[in-house]
């Protein structure tokens, strides 16, 4: 009888639900965020600003090259969060009501951000898909916070999904005071627009901190991004006529930026964080001692840029939402 409990007790453990194996999704998660970052370089930081500056035969192969990385970018995220939410049901520490809540809103994100990919999408159909994605982000991320070796990401998920929602809010209002001439729904759009970037802005330093104390390393390659982002921003804002090409296009791409409903001050952070995300999150992927379920959402994370009502940015944040809480069942 004694020599059976021990063999019993192995056949429990044996019996005992597992949790979802995530090996597979390595490459899979590294990929898409490479190419995350390819498709927000070219498609944020370099084609638009090429307008009435590059050559047209050069615009045409850019634009070719930006819109084949949004289209792989699409079905790799769309691909990414089916899968999350299908291991999300193989896992025993992932309560129901949790699964059936991203699985339920996921879906409404992906059937929400799925028709830009032929047409633009209608400003109602891009403020539910910034009240969805920021849905999602809000309430993975309290769940995640609680996890010791998620908490930073799960407070960056929160952070930023204030930001995805104040950044319509602020949109809207300024179009609402076009519309009727209305100062009081301007002045409420520029300070939903302010906040907005100061949540972002905050949210970027807390992770450029967070990946800092990884590794000296890590430190030296954040200082140095963030150094290089604060290059980028005020070269591009120094000259109203940049001499090189280089500097004139990414003057003409971070205008675009700036052009953020907000005080005039902190439209200037908006233009340095384009950049610092980008780097930052070249960053977060480069972690060798950080499993990809967590320094991939971080890279999913920063590519929002805080902007849901955005498909593509909707996508990467309900992307990372879904694998940062998948991160939590890995001990």
């Amino acid at each position: 009888m004694s020599a059976s409990k021990p063999i019993e007790k192995k056949r429990d453990r044996g019996s005992g639900k597992r949790g979802p194996n995530l090996a597979w999704a390595s490459g899979a998660l590294m990929l898409g965020g490479a190419v995350g970052i390819l498709a927000k370089v070219f498609g944020v930081l370099i084609a638009p600003g090429m307008l009435g500056i590059a050559e047209q035969s050069a615009m045409t192969r850019t634009e070719t090259l930006t819109s084949t990385l949004a289209y792989v970018l699409v079905a790799m995220l769309v691909a990414l969060v089916s899968t999350g939410t299908f291991e999300l049901a193989r896992s025993p520490s992932i309560s129901a009501l949790m699964h059936g809540f991203v699985v339920t809103i996921s879906g409404l994100i992906i059937a929400l951000a799925s028709p830009a990919v032929v047409d633009k999408l209608h400003p109602f159909a891009a403020f539910a898909l910034a009240i969805f994605s920021a849905m999602v982000a809000f309430a993975v991320g309290i769940l995640v916070a609680r996890v010791p070796h998620t908490r930073a990401l799960g407070v960056a998920l929160i952070f930023l999904a204030i930001c995805g929602l104040l950044q319509p809010t602020a949109w809207g209002a300024v179009t609402l005071a076009s519309e009727h001439v209305s100062l009081t729904a301007f002045n409420v759009g520029r300070i939903a627009g302010t906040v907005a970037i100061v949540v972002q802005g905050i949210t970027t330093l807390l992770i450029a901190a967070w990946l800092a104390a990884r590794s000296r390393v890590s430190r030296f390659f954040v200082n140095g991004a963030l150094v290089l982002a604060f290059a980028i921003t005020y070269l591009a804002a120094r000259d109203h006529a940049p001499s090189s090409p280089v500097i004139a296009v990414l003057r003409a791409s971070l205008l675009r930026v700036v052009s953020m409903p907000a005080s005039s001050t902190v439209s200037t952070v908006a233009a340095f964080l384009l950049p610092a995300s980008l780097l930052l999150a070249v960053i977060a992927l480069a972690q060798r001692r950080l499993p990809v379920a967590i320094k991939a959402p971080f890279a999913f994370a920063l590519l929002s840029l805080g902007g849901f009502d955005v498909p593509l940015q909707a996508l990467a944040i309900t992307t990372a939402a879904t694998w940062a809480l998948l991160a939590t069942t890995d001990t």
